[in-house]
């Protein structure tokens, strides 16, 4: 028995489809900036997604020289006369550094790998940490 309805009744699996990709424009759209006419601003949207990563990089940078910082040789002889109080305010001045120079040695395919793929992260932080930590330590403690 034919029924019109039917026949025109749109699939659930299509349905489903359509819906996935409305919203999955939505989402995007809601990344993405517009100038003040109402177009797309390729360079903002990518700005951004550049910031967020180097905001990620610079905090797991940040832990690593942490890490690394405890066991440099120079920071263990240049800190031993040092209160704790002092120690804590240089190793955050010799981090910040390392932070600021670590973002310099990486190229945007880094920080995208790293934003999507926790063990090459490790290894580009790293990598930034350790081509950068001497430096900084010896700008801090002399």
């Amino acid at each position: 028995q034919f029924s019109f309805f039917t026949a025109i009744k749109p699939s659930t699996k299509r349905l489903r489809s359509a819906a996935a990709v409305i919203g999955s424009a939505l989402a995007l759209g809601g990344c993405a900036s517009t100038t003040g006419t109402g177009v797309m601003d390729a360079n903002s949207t990518i700005g951004t997604a550049n910031n967020v990563g180097m905001a990620i990089f610079k905090a797991a940078v940040n832990q690593q020289c942490q890490t690394q910082l405890q066991n440099n040789q120079y920071w263990r002889l240049g800190s031993v006369l040092m209160t704790s109080d002092k120690q804590a305010e240089v190793a955050s001045n010799v981090c910040s550094c390392v932070s600021e120079k670590a973002q310099q040695s990486v190229t945007i395919v880094d920080l995208t790998t790293a934003a999507v793929d926790p063990t090459a992260r490790n290894v580009i932080v790293a990598r930034a940490v350790s081509n950068t930590l001497q430096q900084c330590v010896g700008e801090f403690v002399k």
